[in-house]
């Protein structure tokens, strides 16, 4: 969690997700159905706790860089900060950064202009 910048303290970890922000609310790319609300958990129906499952049931998440990199296509990004129990928290054997977990609570729609150079740039192109 160090390498990547997340802060943690000793039960939780503030990860960051990658959605589409549509009529005011966040919603999930994998399902357009599932809506992100600040403030609240977010919790999946299923999770699948198999290590060997890169891309499964769960809430995925993952450090500032990737969740960026995720969705810099979209014309409809926003960055929601997310908090985790650090023991619900799977990382995947093969995981390319992502991890994920049963539920997370989502803390805020962080500002792109707050993500680094890249989150600046998509901020730019988004205002255009």
């Amino acid at each position: 969690m160090s390498f990547y910048g997340i802060n943690h303290d000793k039960t939780t970890a503030v990860f960051y997700k990658a959605v589409h922000k549509a009529q005011g609310g966040y919603f999930s790319d994998h399902d357009r159905d599932f809506e992100y609300t600040v403030g609240a958990k977010a919790k999946s129906l299923s999770f699948d706790d198999d290590p060997d499952e890169a891309c499964s049931c769960g809430i995925h998440f993952s450090h500032l860089n990737w969740a960026l990199a995720f969705g810099k296509s979209w014309d409809d990004l926003a960055i929601l900060e997310v908090r985790a129990k650090i023991k619900d928290v799977l990382l995947p054997t093969c995981s390319d950064g992502k991890v994920r977990a049963p539920e997370v609570e989502v803390i805020r729609e962080v500002p792109l202009e707050e993500c680094g150079l890249l989150g600046k740039f998509l901020s730019k192109r988004q205002k255009q």
